[in-house]
């Protein structure tokens, strides 16, 4: 094929001469078999298959510039490995229980000591400790969230931690020490949706002042406030990812914001596009477009280091299709032919130091 958030699970690691001349991988995975790595040539959006790596059920990875985790879905466990610096290659180092059932997300902190874990079908979310050598240790900490915990992650100041609980209707926020990895409860320990809507994913804007949900059940958008002395989110709007008119049964996925901070986007599951809002100085959005990913169930999609490429992740129709971001109005065009991967969920990219 000629092809997101945030925290580290979609970080993008630049490399030390600032990434103008970085080495751009992609990594993608799903249901399938394996991991795969592809070198990214930002000024034409391709993506040139390199490798692949046996794994069992990679629907979720964390990236960091030097290693990358992956969920076990059906083993309940997270995996550990080392990324070449010169090829982008991945070498397992080890795997350790998630603590819980069903990990669906990882992230790592922004000092890269810690890997943070979701667990869906347990409910519960864990902070699992980063050795020297980029492997795991077992669980220090298990968190019990709420019902469907679908993500954990760290705000830009990793400061606090939020894990957005789709089966109980709010994102859970608490306090979070990347000293020693503690997390506990905030003063103000949820930030509640609709009844009913199901949050499942958040992204920060580049602005650290705002952020973004988009749940599950009920496709929305929730625009979102975030004191940053607190550690709280405050809702200032909610609006639906669906194109007016819509009909069917859908469902919301991924949403990621914009480099620039003036586009957020959304996946519609069911509608089968990507929804395109431009962001205000409020922080509030508006509709400007649906752009259907040409494939079936866009479970994830991820914007490019440069933020030039937009690629989803088209889950039923084992697709992965890319569209390039006009930047003056944040709108996207298919760009190319997709790429079959099996059952793909994760899209997301690593910058390693030129060649």
């Amino acid at each position: 094929m000629s092809h997101p958030d945030g925290p580290a699970d979609t970080d993008v690691h630049p490399a030390s001469d600032g990434g103008a001349l970085a080495h751009y991988v992609a990594y993608i995975s799903g249901y399938g078999p394996n991991i795969a790595w592809f070198d990214f040539a930002p000024a034409t959006g391709t993506l040139t298959p390199v490798g692949t790596l046996a794994a069992n059920q990679p629907s979720f990875l964390a990236l960091t510039a030097t290693h990358a985790y992956a969920v076990d879905e059906g083993g309940n466990k997270v995996g550990a490995y080392a990324i070449d610096q010169a090829t982008g290659a991945l070498t397992f180092i080890d795997a350790v229980a998630s603590s819980g059932a069903g990990p669906a997300h990882v992230s790592v902190d922004h000092t890269g000591t810690y890997a943070l874990v979701a667990n869906y079908g347990g409910g519960t979310a864990s902070v699992l400790p980063i050795r020297a050598d980029g492997g795991l240790d077992a669980a220090q900490l298990t968190l019990s969230p709420g019902a469907n915990a679908h993500e954990f992650l760290t705000d830009p100041a990793n400061k606090f931690a939020f894990v957005p609980c789709k089966g109980a209707d709010y994102v859970a926020q608490y306090t979070f020490v990347a000293a020693t990895g503690a997390v506990a409860a905030n003063a103000v320990p949820h930030l509640s949706s609709a009844a009913g809507a199901g949050p499942r994913h958040l992204a920060f804007a580049p602005d650290g002042a705002h952020a973004y949900v988009i749940t599950e059940n009920a496709s929305t958008l929730m625009a979102l406030a975030y004191d940053t002395t607190t550690g709280q989110l405050s809702t200032l709007q909610t609006v639906s990812t669906r194109a007016s008119g819509a009909t069917g049964t859908n469902t919301g996925a991924e949403v990621a914001v914009h480099p620039n901070g003036r586009y957020v986007y959304a996946s519609n599951r069911g509608d089968d596009n990507i929804a395109v809002f431009s962001i205000d100085s409020s922080g509030k959005v508006t509709s400007i477009a649906h752009t259907p990913t040409g494939g079936m169930t866009p479970r994830m999609f991820a914007i490019d280091p440069t933020g030039t490429w937009l690629f989803a992740a088209n889950q039923n129709s084992s697709t992965v299709t890319s569209f390039a971001i006009e930047p003056a109005t944040g709108l996207l065009t298919a760009s190319a032919t997709p790429l079959a991967i099996d059952q793909p969920s994760f899209v997301g990219f690593v910058a390693l130091p030129a060649r």
